[in-house]
């Protein structure tokens, strides 16, 4: 398996030389003209330190393709060890109709997801089947499982989207995990910054034994005239299982927009509370989340104080971005503070990221690149108190 990646990545790399040279040297087909195929190659080394005196290096090869409506897509991880995981995925888009399919091995075969999704007069439909190995490495056990989804264009501001999960639970991954969608949007800075340096999760369904029904999904939402609201809900096998609401108000000139969120859990009672406020003067943008949760025992209180977040984002010249969170606990004491630099002076990127906790501080994470000719050729490092986290080492090739 390994061996036969390498060789096709190695075939296509130079498939697509030859054919970019052509298409340089064609009068007919001059640089920069559309026809309809683009890619991208990556090879990328991350270098791991393994207490007390060893280490790790993880390699990874991505390959893309797209063609006129077709992409594929393909991701194999090796280490010293050897293989660890490789990914191919394949998307054809017929206008009305979009076919989808993603395969997992990682190192054996885990998951395979078969998409369909149609839209018919402003309605979308589609369902998602899918067979997956939620047993153990010495023990494979395969189910099936299906999400069925239905949603609605927006039509003056109010849309609604259902999911129904057979053999499939955790659907709000289908909706890129966000459970609250206003508030993800306000909240923008907060998951932008501390996102600059994490891996994304999965956003994979779970897919449990046996194929009943386990799970429905319910979104309404409407966003009209300044108004925000929208209601998220939850339910299983058994009834009612989770909701979330929303109702703010987002005003123009300047951009000013409070929000407030409640979670209610399967015995009706209030679960948490978040309180936001965004406002936007260019260059700079504020945020402040005031969060509040339900109380454990002996506590009468049903709802107490859980954490208080500010974000602050300004630009400089466009050219410079400085950002900061700053994080309270329950006990309205220091939590923790990220502090991130995004600088793009053509061709070159930085990005820095610098967090510390209530001891001082936490991490530090780096990462540049540079960009000529549609090659991209970037390093990462992360480093803490113990020492080197990781350093990546990589490339980008689009054509």
């Amino acid at each position: 398996m390994p061996r036969i990646s390498m060789y096709f990545a190695v075939l296509l790399l130079l498939v697509v030389t030859m054919g970019t040279g052509a298409m340089a040297d064609d009068p007919c087909c001059p640089p920069g003209s559309t026809l309809g195929f683009s890619g991208s190659v990556g090879l990328e080394f991350t270098f791991t330190p393994v207490p007390p005196s060893s280490y790790n290096i993880e390699t990874g090869l991505s390959l893309s393709i797209s063609i006129s409506g077709f992409t594929f897509s393909s991701s194999t991880v090796f280490d010293l060890s050897g293989f660890e995981s490789q990914g191919f995925s394949a998307d054809v888009d017929l206008g009305a109709v979009q076919i989808g399919d993603d395969i997992l091995f990682d190192p054996y075969f885990s998951w395979n997801d078969l998409s369909l999704s149609a839209q018919i007069v402003g309605i979308e439909l589609g369902t998602d089947l899918i067979l997956a190995d939620i047993g153990s490495v010495q023990t494979p056990e395969y189910s099936m499982a299906a999400v069925l989804r239905l949603s609605s264009g927006e039509n003056c501001g109010f849309s609604i989207t259902t999911l129904t999960g057979f053999g499939a639970t955790d659907l709000i991954n289908v909706l890129g995990g966000v459970e609250a969608p206003f508030s993800y949007d306000l909240l923008s800075l907060f998951y932008h910054t501390q996102g600059l340096f994490g891996s994304p999760g999965s956003l994979n369904v779970t897919v449990v034994s046996g194929f009943y029904f386990e799970e429905e999904l319910v979104r309404l939402q409407m966003d009209y005239m300044g108004l925000m609201s929208s209601s998220t809900t939850w339910f299983d096998w058994t009834g009612f299982n989770y909701e979330t609401l929303e109702i703010g108000y987002r005003f123009e000139e300047p951009s000013l927009a409070f929000l407030s969120a409640i979670a209610i859990d399967d015995t009706f009672s209030v679960s948490s509370i978040d309180f936001i406020l965004d406002l936007q003067i260019e260059p700079v943008r504020f945020t402040s989340r005031t969060s509040f949760a339900s109380s454990l025992p002996p506590s009468t209180t049903p709802i107490v104080f859980s954490g208080q977040g500010f974000a602050l984002s300004f630009a400089l010249c466009d050219q410079v971005t400085v950002g900061s969170i700053t994080l309270f606990d329950a006990t309205f004491m220091f939590a923790e503070q990220d502090l991130s630099i995004e600088a793009s002076i053509d061709p070159v990127t930085l990005t820095s990221l610098t967090t510390f906790d209530a001891t001082g501080f936490s991490g530090q994470w780096i990462r540049a690149e540079v960009t000529f000719s549609g090659v991209s050729l970037y390093t990462v490092a992360g480093f803490d108190f113990s020492g080197i986290d990781y350093i990546t080492f990589g490339f980008e090739l689009k054509f």
